[in-house]
């Protein structure tokens, strides 16, 4: 009998599959990435043409299955990038976003994308920031799908603020754009990541037995919960989840790409046929483009998060690396590394210099450790592999006179 919760590259909690159950997952997943719209909205961060061309490049390559390639009304540059993208031949389907504007759907469609994301207000304190009154969303709503699917695009409608929505509301809107304009999909939308993962599981459910389309998730991470609300919309039955990577967007950001496709994969058990090992590499190429950085301990991508330091951990890991953590990093293209400093013992020193292409004698360690420790209080922080060399080079000049 298989064990889906291990292999030879990860060990995750078996409880995930023999404890809970109930779950509506769709047979087929697709990631929808909105890093070149909605990630490009993260204040301060600005793409170019040639940029946004060569992330819609490695998102091709990972296996992502649609890209939101922008929002061409934005500017002449906007419409140029996707339309550069739409033309690039990629595996991936190329979107783009509109707004319920007639000049916005007539830009995408000249930027030469297969569908579009169409955007109205339906939560209550967004319809009262617009000004707007529900009848007049859902006007709007069927008047300028109907347009777009009249001339050929895919179409999906997006509620903006659909957690705080009026559930009655909600449903009909959706079934509307449905039923009357034959809208192609809908999506739930926690614009402001202000719905609990199981509301939001709730949410999508209801909203699921009234419309006879399909679903997709749109979650913010206002409260940290966005992967959490994305997977647990899909477990309610959608099937198609937006996401950016390295989770960038406004605010607190949008639903991390990498931590919502690995927590599928390994965690859920649902096949997405993505390249993992290419996480890694494209969170720094965005990374680069946008100057926006990765935390260090960032989940799955972060250039620490497969990095110790304390001698007890070390000595652990060395033995069997899965007893230490739930993954190994060449899964998704990271790496192992051991920084030396305050809380080293010897077994880290032992790895660094074997990586270092360095031995030691058991007494050098010992001087060493004691050289690593007085210089890491001193500075505050780990020591450098030059640095180390140095010390290393200093203790046996020492020696040898």
């Amino acid at each position: 009998m298989s064990e889906p919760w291990k292999s030879e590259k990860h060990w995750v909690s078996p409880f995930n599959y023999t404890l809970v159950s109930g779950f509506n997952f769709p047979e087929k997943i697709e990631i929808h990435d909105v890093t070149l719209r909605d990630g490009e909205q993260t204040p301060g961060v600005v793409l170019r043409s040639h940029e946004k061309l060569e992330i819609a490049r490695a998102l091709d390559e990972l296996g992502v299955h649609r890209i939101e390639a922008g929002m061409p009304v934005v500017s002449a540059e906007d419409a140029e990038a996707v339309r550069l993208i739409a033309r690039e031949g990629l595996k991936a389907r190329i979107f783009a976003f509109a707004r319920l504007v007639k000049e916005d759907i007539d830009a995408a469609l000249k930027a030469d994308v297969s569908g579009i994301v169409t955007e109205g207000p339906v939560g209550v304190p967004k319809l009262a920031q617009f000004g707007w009154q529900p009848d007049m969303v859902l006007e709007k709503a069927v008047e300028y799908v109907e347009y777009a699917k009249a001339h050929g695009l895919y179409t999906v409608f997006f509620g903006v603020d659909g957690t705080r929505a009026d559930l009655g509301f909600l449903k009909k809107i959706y079934s509307a754009v449905v039923r009357e304009a034959h809208a192609d999909a809908v999506t739930v939308v926690d614009t402001f990541g202000c719905s609990t993962p199981e509301a939001f599981r709730r949410l999508v459910e209801e909203v699921g037995k009234t419309v006879n389309a399909p679903l997709e998730v749109h979650c913010h991470n206002d409260f940290g919960l966005g992967t959490a609300c994305s997977v647990m919309g899909l477990a309610g039955g959608a099937s198609v989840v937006h996401v950016s990577v390295n989770g960038i967007g406004e605010r607190a950001g949008n639903a991390a790409l990498e931590e919502v496709a690995l927590s599928l994969e390994l965690l859920y058990g649902r096949r997405l046929g993505l390249d993992y090992s290419s996480l890694v590499k494209v969170s720094r190429i965005v990374e680069k483009y946008t100057g926006f950085r990765v935390a260090p301990n960032k989940p799955i991508v972060g250039g620490r998060v497969f990095t110790r330091e304390s001698g007890i951990a070390v000595a652990g890991w060395m033995k069997y690396h899965l007893g230490s953590e739930a993954f190994l990093p060449e899964l998704v293209g990271n790496r192992h590394d051991v920084l030396v400093g305050k809380k080293s013992g010897r077994h880290s020193l032992e790895w660094k210099l074997k990586q270092l292409g360095q031995e030691a004698t058991s007494e050098e360690l010992q001087l060493l450790l004691e050289a690593v420790k007085q210089r890491s209080l001193e500075k505050k922080g780990p020591v450098e592999d030059e640095e180390l060399l140095e010390l290393l080079r200093t203790l046996r000049l020492r020696a040898s006179h």
